[in-house]
Parts: C-alpha cells; structure tokens; sequence
C-alpha cells in the first residue's frame, strides 16, 4: 500500500470510527454527517469522497464483522448447523448492543429495498448458504430444496424477526426470540426418511378425500 493509500485508509477508518460512535450514543437521526466530519477532524465535503450518505457509513460497519465471522465459522468444520447459527444469531444480537438498533434496522430496509444486493447482505447470505449447505452433507436438514434457498428462508426469518424486535421498542430478550425463530424451522427442515414422508402424505391425502367423500354424501 502506498503512502497516499495508507492516508486515504485512515481517514476512512476515522470517518467510520467516529461516526459508528455517535450513531452508538445519539441513534441515527440525530446524528449528523457534519457531526461525524468534525469527529474525524476533516472538512464535511472530505466525507463524500469517502461514503455516499450517512446510510453508506453505517452499512460499512457490518461487511468486517461478517467477514470475521465467516472465517471463525469456516475453521469450525465441525460445529453442528443449529450450533452454528446460533453463534451467528449470538453475534448479531451482540452487534445491536454495540452499534444501534437503528443501524440494524437500517440495514433491515437497505437489505429489502436492494434486493439484498448490498455488501452486508451478500456476505450473510453467503454465510448462511455455507452453514445450510454442510448441513445438508452431514444429513442435518433436507437437501430436497437448494441450499441458497434454506438460507433465503434463514434470512427472511430473522430480518422479520429483527423488525419485530426494532418495531417493539428493541427490548432486551432479542436473542431468545432469534433462536427460538430459527431452532422452530430447522425442526422442519430435517433430513427425514422419504418412504415415511409418503406414506404420510398419502395417508393425509386419503383422509382429506374420505373426508370429503362424508361431506359430499350428507349434503
């Protein structure tokens, strides 16, 4: 890295720094971009060189939190898939203590609205199809639906969850709730024996039409 890089990095760095600290302390509304600027010691037209808007600073806090995780994650071969997202969901809930629940309901909506298109998105998707995917060798849950979309159904549960949560006030209790949320899917999702789906299904089927056959007969 050269020293004009090296220079750019740390502005970056402070700019997000200061500016995650007083999203921490005054919540997203309140906090302002010539607020972060000042914090950082440059000027505020300094800090559209580097994010966007105040909701680009914000995101960029998550990217290195995941990328940790997914690395923590990937050298644990042989943590079980529940054991695993429930690290997962132990961390995000750690992070709405320490960043803000705005941010994270910030990222609720930015996760929506582009489709998951974002970096923060992608990057637990792309974590949580991992996760799904070695449970689905292991015979943890079904492989009868792709893995990436088990992990959109992950996904889904906890931003509705999430914003649940945001939308409640942000009590305390978050965690239990996420894993609580999670555990009830991955109760369905498991492996099961096919003959015995079939012939479950099959008798549902047959007591749907005997049922329907007594309706249509008593009319």
């Amino acid at each position: 890295m050269s020293l004009r890089q090296h220079q750019r990095e740390a502005v970056r760095q402070a700019l997000l720094r200061e500016g995650m600290r007083l999203l921490a302390a005054q919540g997203f509304a309140a906090t302002t971009v010539d607020q972060i600027a000042s914090a950082a010691g440059v000027a505020k037209g300094t800090f559209y060189n580097y994010f966007a808007t105040k909701e680009d600073l914000a995101l960029a806090a998550l990217p290195p939190r995941l990328e940790a995780l997914r690395r923590e994650l990937a050298g644990a071969e042989g943590l079980p898939l529940r054991a695993a997202l429930h690290r997962l969901l132990t961390r995000l809930a750690e992070w709405t203590q320490q960043i803000h629940p705005d941010v994270i309901w910030l990222w609720c909506i930015e996760n929506l609205r582009r489709g998951g298109a974002e970096r923060a998105s992608q990057l637990l998707h792309r974590l949580v199809t991992d996760l799904c995917a070695r449970g689905q060798r292991r015979g943890e849950i079904t492989d009868r639906r792709p893995a990436e979309e088990v992990a959109l159904d992950i996904e889904g549960i906890v931003l509705a969850r999430l914003a649940a949560w945001y939308h409640s006030g942000a009590p305390p209790g978050l965690l239990p709730r996420l894993l609580a949320a999670v555990d009830t899917y991955l109760a369905g999702a498991r492996a099961g024996d096919p003959a015995g789906d079939a012939e479950r299904t099959g008798a549902g089927a047959s007591r749907r039409t005997e049922a329907m056959g007594k309706e249509t007969g008593g009319r």
